[in-house]
Protein backbone atom coordinates (compact mmCIF):
# COMPACT_ATOMS: atom_id res chain seq x y z
CA UNK A 1 0.00 0.00 0.00
CA UNK A 2 2.73 2.31 -0.62
CA UNK A 3 1.07 4.17 -3.32
CA UNK A 4 -1.26 5.07 -0.76
CA UNK A 5 1.21 6.96 0.72
CA UNK A 6 2.75 8.25 -2.47
CA UNK A 7 -0.90 9.55 -3.19
CA UNK A 8 -1.93 10.93 0.28
CA UNK A 9 -1.12 14.51 0.23
CA UNK A 10 -3.64 14.96 -3.41
CA UNK A 11 -6.84 14.13 -1.06
CA UNK A 12 -6.44 13.28 2.75
CA UNK A 13 -10.12 12.24 2.78
CA UNK A 14 -9.33 9.12 0.28
CA UNK A 15 -7.95 7.06 2.70
CA UNK A 16 -11.04 7.63 4.75
CA UNK A 17 -13.65 6.83 1.90
CA UNK A 18 -11.58 3.24 1.63
CA UNK A 19 -12.01 3.42 5.75
CA UNK A 20 -15.72 3.68 5.46
CA UNK A 21 -15.87 1.20 2.55
CA UNK A 22 -14.36 -1.39 5.07
CA UNK A 23 -16.62 -0.09 7.95
CA UNK A 24 -19.81 -0.71 6.65
CA UNK A 25 -19.29 -3.53 3.70
CA UNK A 26 -21.21 -1.48 1.09
CA UNK A 27 -20.65 1.75 -1.37
CA UNK A 28 -24.42 3.51 -0.17
CA UNK A 29 -23.56 2.60 3.75
CA UNK A 30 -19.86 3.87 2.93
CA UNK A 31 -21.80 6.91 1.41
CA UNK A 32 -24.17 7.63 4.14
CA UNK A 33 -21.11 7.45 6.53
CA UNK A 34 -19.63 10.11 4.65
CA UNK A 35 -21.92 12.48 4.56
CA UNK A 36 -22.44 12.57 0.78
CA UNK A 37 -25.02 11.05 -2.05
CA UNK A 38 -24.23 7.40 -3.37
CA UNK A 39 -23.28 9.07 -6.78
CA UNK A 40 -21.07 11.17 -5.29
CA UNK A 41 -19.57 8.78 -3.56
CA UNK A 42 -18.70 6.31 -6.18
CA UNK A 43 -17.59 9.30 -8.55
CA UNK A 44 -14.73 9.78 -5.47
CA UNK A 45 -14.01 6.12 -5.64
CA UNK A 46 -13.75 6.29 -9.66
CA UNK A 47 -11.49 8.92 -9.32
CA UNK A 48 -9.45 7.08 -6.73
CA UNK A 49 -9.40 3.77 -8.89
CA UNK A 50 -8.16 5.77 -11.35
CA UNK A 51 -5.30 7.56 -9.53
CA UNK A 52 -4.09 4.67 -7.63
CA UNK A 53 -4.63 1.68 -10.78
CA UNK A 54 -6.56 -0.55 -8.29
CA UNK A 55 -9.96 -1.97 -8.28
CA UNK A 56 -11.59 -0.58 -4.67
CA UNK A 57 -15.01 -2.05 -5.41
CA UNK A 58 -16.06 -5.59 -6.50
CA UNK A 59 -18.60 -4.42 -9.17
CA UNK A 60 -19.59 -7.85 -9.66
CA UNK A 61 -20.86 -8.23 -5.84
CA UNK A 62 -25.15 -7.17 -5.71
CA UNK A 63 -24.99 -4.75 -3.64
CA UNK A 64 -20.99 -3.89 -4.52
CA UNK A 65 -18.93 -3.63 -1.68
CA UNK A 66 -15.06 -3.00 -0.78
CA UNK A 67 -12.62 -5.21 -3.69
CA UNK A 68 -10.49 -8.23 -2.21
CA UNK A 69 -7.37 -6.21 -2.45
CA UNK A 70 -8.26 -3.92 -0.38
CA UNK A 71 -9.90 -6.52 2.10
CA UNK A 72 -6.58 -8.08 2.52
CA UNK A 73 -5.19 -4.69 3.40
CA UNK A 74 -7.54 -4.11 5.91
CA UNK A 75 -4.90 -3.89 8.84
CA UNK A 76 -2.60 -1.39 7.42
CA UNK A 77 -5.06 0.66 5.54
CA UNK A 78 -6.68 1.59 9.37
CA UNK A 79 -2.90 1.86 10.23
CA UNK A 80 -2.26 4.78 7.36
CA UNK A 81 -5.68 6.24 8.08
CA UNK A 82 -5.03 6.75 12.07
CA UNK A 83 -1.13 8.10 11.06
CA UNK A 84 -3.00 10.49 8.98
CA UNK A 85 -5.41 11.57 11.59
CA UNK A 86 -2.62 11.80 14.00
CA UNK A 87 -0.48 14.02 12.16
CA UNK A 88 -3.28 16.35 10.76
CA UNK A 89 -3.99 16.57 14.39
CA UNK A 90 -0.51 17.48 15.17
CA UNK A 91 -0.20 20.10 12.69
CA UNK A 92 -3.46 21.89 13.93
CA UNK A 93 -1.99 21.77 17.32
CA UNK A 94 0.96 23.32 16.24
CA UNK A 95 -0.45 25.94 14.31
CA UNK A 96 -3.26 26.65 16.95
CA UNK A 97 -0.53 27.16 20.08
CA UNK A 98 2.75 27.63 18.59
CA UNK A 99 4.15 24.10 20.47
CA UNK A 100 6.30 22.12 18.58
CA UNK A 101 5.81 18.19 18.16
CA UNK A 102 9.23 16.44 19.33
CA UNK A 103 8.96 12.41 19.30
CA UNK A 104 12.00 10.45 20.84
CA UNK A 105 12.20 7.07 20.80
CA UNK A 106 13.89 5.23 24.10
CA UNK A 107 15.07 1.88 24.88
CA UNK A 108 12.28 0.40 27.53
CA UNK A 109 15.31 0.75 30.56
CA UNK A 110 15.88 4.09 29.56
CA UNK A 111 12.72 5.73 29.36
CA UNK A 112 11.73 3.79 32.94
CA UNK A 113 14.27 4.90 34.57
CA UNK A 114 15.71 8.30 32.68
CA UNK A 115 12.46 9.20 31.06
CA UNK A 116 11.28 12.09 33.55
CA UNK A 117 14.79 13.44 33.68
CA UNK A 118 15.00 13.92 29.85
CA UNK A 119 12.28 15.28 29.89
CA UNK A 120 12.72 18.02 32.02
CA UNK A 121 15.98 18.82 30.60
CA UNK A 122 14.69 19.40 27.39
CA UNK A 123 11.30 20.56 28.49
CA UNK A 124 9.87 24.13 26.80
CA UNK A 125 6.47 24.66 28.25
CA UNK A 126 4.35 26.33 25.36
CA UNK A 127 6.90 25.90 23.10
CA UNK A 128 7.43 22.11 22.86
CA UNK A 129 5.47 19.10 22.95
CA UNK A 130 7.59 16.08 24.05
CA UNK A 131 6.28 12.13 23.29
CA UNK A 132 8.40 9.71 24.16
CA UNK A 133 8.00 6.05 22.68
CA UNK A 134 9.25 3.24 24.73
CA UNK A 135 10.70 0.25 22.44
CA UNK A 136 13.34 -2.41 22.53
CA UNK A 137 16.73 -0.95 20.62
CA UNK A 138 16.03 -2.21 17.09
CA UNK A 139 12.75 -0.74 17.40
CA UNK A 140 14.37 2.56 18.35
CA UNK A 141 17.04 2.84 15.16
CA UNK A 142 14.11 1.23 12.79
CA UNK A 143 11.77 4.50 13.96
CA UNK A 144 14.86 6.75 13.32
CA UNK A 145 15.49 5.26 10.04
CA UNK A 146 12.12 5.91 8.95
CA UNK A 147 11.90 8.99 9.98
CA UNK A 148 9.13 8.06 12.03
CA UNK A 149 10.97 9.70 15.36
CA UNK A 150 13.25 13.17 15.48
CA UNK A 151 15.86 11.35 18.12
CA UNK A 152 16.67 7.99 19.40
CA UNK A 153 18.32 6.92 22.94
CA UNK A 154 19.39 3.95 22.85
CA UNK A 155 22.11 2.08 25.49
CA UNK A 156 25.59 0.43 23.48
CA UNK A 157 27.98 -1.65 25.90
CA UNK A 158 31.47 -0.05 25.66
CA UNK A 159 34.36 -2.21 25.47
CA UNK A 160 37.74 -1.99 24.48
CA UNK A 161 37.71 -5.33 22.46
CA UNK A 162 34.94 -4.05 20.42
CA UNK A 163 35.29 -2.47 16.68
CA UNK A 164 34.53 1.16 16.43
CA UNK A 165 30.96 1.61 15.84
CA UNK A 166 29.93 3.53 12.33
CA UNK A 167 26.60 4.41 12.41
CA UNK A 168 24.87 5.11 8.60
CA UNK A 169 26.54 7.87 6.90
CA UNK A 170 22.66 9.95 7.34
CA UNK A 171 23.14 9.52 11.06
CA UNK A 172 24.36 11.84 13.44
CA UNK A 173 25.15 10.13 16.93
CA UNK A 174 26.40 11.32 20.51
CA UNK A 175 27.41 9.78 23.83
CA UNK A 176 25.35 11.84 26.14
CA UNK A 177 25.65 9.42 29.34
CA UNK A 178 27.11 6.24 30.81
CA UNK A 179 25.39 3.73 32.94
CA UNK A 180 26.24 0.10 33.75
CA UNK A 181 24.26 -3.05 33.66
CA UNK A 182 24.63 -3.99 37.59
CA UNK A 183 23.83 -7.23 39.57
CA UNK A 184 21.63 -6.56 41.72
CA UNK A 185 19.23 -8.75 44.01
CA UNK A 186 16.69 -8.44 47.53
CA UNK A 187 18.49 -6.98 49.87
CA UNK A 188 17.27 -9.69 52.23
CA UNK A 189 18.15 -12.05 50.02
CA UNK A 190 22.36 -11.12 49.49
CA UNK A 191 23.83 -13.96 52.10
CA UNK A 192 21.51 -16.53 50.66
CA UNK A 193 23.07 -15.49 46.91
CA UNK A 194 26.82 -15.35 48.80
CA UNK A 195 26.24 -18.53 49.90
CA UNK A 196 24.91 -20.12 46.91
CA UNK A 197 27.64 -18.91 45.07
CA UNK A 198 30.66 -20.09 47.37
CA UNK A 199 28.88 -23.58 46.73
CA UNK A 200 29.19 -23.20 43.23
CA UNK A 201 25.37 -22.24 42.09
CA UNK A 202 24.05 -19.33 41.02
CA UNK A 203 19.96 -18.50 40.12
CA UNK A 204 19.61 -15.74 38.00
CA UNK A 205 16.98 -13.88 36.09
CA UNK A 206 17.13 -13.42 32.16
CA UNK A 207 16.27 -11.89 29.05
CA UNK A 208 14.98 -13.41 25.43
CA UNK A 209 18.37 -13.82 23.64
CA UNK A 210 16.96 -11.48 20.71
CA UNK A 211 16.82 -8.20 22.74
CA UNK A 212 19.85 -6.04 23.77
CA UNK A 213 19.76 -7.03 27.23
CA UNK A 214 19.61 -10.72 26.25
CA UNK A 215 22.36 -10.24 23.78
CA UNK A 216 24.69 -8.46 26.48
CA UNK A 217 24.04 -11.08 29.25
CA UNK A 218 24.91 -13.70 26.94
CA UNK A 219 28.31 -11.97 25.23
CA UNK A 220 29.66 -10.09 28.44
CA UNK A 221 28.06 -11.99 31.72
CA UNK A 222 27.65 -15.19 31.03
CA UNK A 223 30.89 -16.35 30.12
CA UNK A 224 31.93 -15.31 33.32
CA UNK A 225 29.60 -17.11 35.42
CA UNK A 226 29.82 -20.28 34.08
CA UNK A 227 33.63 -20.63 34.53
CA UNK A 228 33.02 -20.05 37.97
CA UNK A 229 29.46 -21.34 38.57
CA UNK A 230 26.53 -23.30 37.53
CA UNK A 231 23.79 -21.28 36.32
CA UNK A 232 20.05 -21.39 36.53
CA UNK A 233 17.95 -18.95 34.62
CA UNK A 234 14.61 -19.34 36.42
CA UNK A 235 12.84 -17.23 33.83
CA UNK A 236 12.99 -14.77 31.34
CA UNK A 237 11.62 -10.98 31.02
CA UNK A 238 11.47 -9.00 27.98
CA UNK A 239 11.59 -5.42 30.72
CA UNK A 240 14.04 -4.74 33.05
CA UNK A 241 12.28 -3.40 35.32
CA UNK A 242 10.05 -6.76 35.68
CA UNK A 243 13.33 -8.60 36.00
CA UNK A 244 13.84 -5.98 39.04
CA UNK A 245 11.22 -6.83 40.74
CA UNK A 246 11.76 -10.52 40.73
CA UNK A 247 15.14 -9.79 41.56
CA UNK A 248 13.72 -7.61 44.72
CA UNK A 249 11.56 -10.75 45.38
CA UNK A 250 13.92 -12.91 46.15
CA UNK A 251 13.81 -14.81 43.29
CA UNK A 252 17.45 -14.42 41.58
CA UNK A 253 19.82 -12.20 40.44
CA UNK A 254 19.16 -9.82 38.00
CA UNK A 255 21.36 -7.23 35.61
CA UNK A 256 19.50 -4.52 35.12
CA UNK A 257 21.09 -0.93 34.19
CA UNK A 258 22.11 0.94 37.78
CA UNK A 259 20.18 3.98 36.83
CA UNK A 260 16.88 1.94 36.81
CA UNK A 261 18.39 0.35 40.04
CA UNK A 262 19.67 3.22 41.87
CA UNK A 263 16.04 4.20 43.72
CA UNK A 264 15.69 0.81 45.14
CA UNK A 265 19.58 0.82 45.88
CA UNK A 266 19.24 3.94 47.91
CA UNK A 267 16.13 3.28 50.26
CA UNK A 268 17.82 -0.12 50.66
CA UNK A 269 15.38 -2.49 49.12
CA UNK A 270 18.09 -3.94 47.01
CA UNK A 271 21.62 -5.22 47.44
CA UNK A 272 24.34 -4.17 44.72
CA UNK A 273 26.60 -7.22 43.90
CA UNK A 274 29.47 -5.71 41.80
CA UNK A 275 31.94 -6.58 44.47
CA UNK A 276 31.02 -10.52 43.89
CA UNK A 277 29.69 -10.64 39.84
CA UNK A 278 30.94 -8.84 37.05
CA UNK A 279 29.26 -5.61 35.49
CA UNK A 280 29.05 -4.24 32.00
CA UNK A 281 29.68 -0.70 31.29
CA UNK A 282 27.43 0.98 28.75
CA UNK A 283 27.32 4.60 26.83
CA UNK A 284 23.82 6.12 26.56
CA UNK A 285 23.86 7.32 22.97
CA UNK A 286 21.48 10.00 21.48
CA UNK A 287 20.96 9.84 17.53
CA UNK A 288 19.52 12.10 15.02
CA UNK A 289 19.74 12.39 10.77
CA UNK A 290 22.46 14.51 10.25
CA UNK A 291 20.63 16.35 7.77
CA UNK A 292 17.19 17.60 9.95
CA UNK A 293 15.90 21.04 9.73
CA UNK A 294 13.31 20.65 12.23
CA UNK A 295 14.32 23.45 15.04
CA UNK A 296 12.76 21.57 17.97
CA UNK A 297 15.43 18.42 17.37
CA UNK A 298 18.03 20.90 16.99
CA UNK A 299 17.74 22.35 19.77
CA UNK A 300 17.13 19.19 22.03
CA UNK A 301 20.30 17.97 20.24
CA UNK A 302 22.34 20.61 21.63
CA UNK A 303 20.86 20.49 25.34
CA UNK A 304 21.65 16.78 25.05
CA UNK A 305 25.39 17.35 24.83
CA UNK A 306 24.93 18.83 28.50
CA UNK A 307 22.46 16.39 30.25
CA UNK A 308 24.88 14.62 32.07
CA UNK A 309 22.32 11.94 32.78
CA UNK A 310 24.52 9.82 34.93
CA UNK A 311 28.46 10.42 34.45
CA UNK A 312 28.52 11.86 31.02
Amino acid sequence: MQVLHNHWGMRVDWIEDIVALLNTGGVTEAARARNVTQPAFSRRIRVLEDALGLDLIDRSAKPSGPSRIIQEHDRELRRVAADLRRVLAEMRSEQATGAQLLIIACQHAISTSLGAHIVGHLAEPNRLHIRLRSKTLDECLALLTTQQVELALTYRVRTEIERPHSPPSFIEERIIGRDSLIPVCGAQGKSKVKDSLARGHLQVIGYPADVFMGETLSQHVLPHLTSRCAVQVLTEVGLTPAALQLAQAGLGVAWVPEALARPGLDRGELANLQGDLVSVEMDLIASRWRSTAHAATVRAWSKLATLSALDA
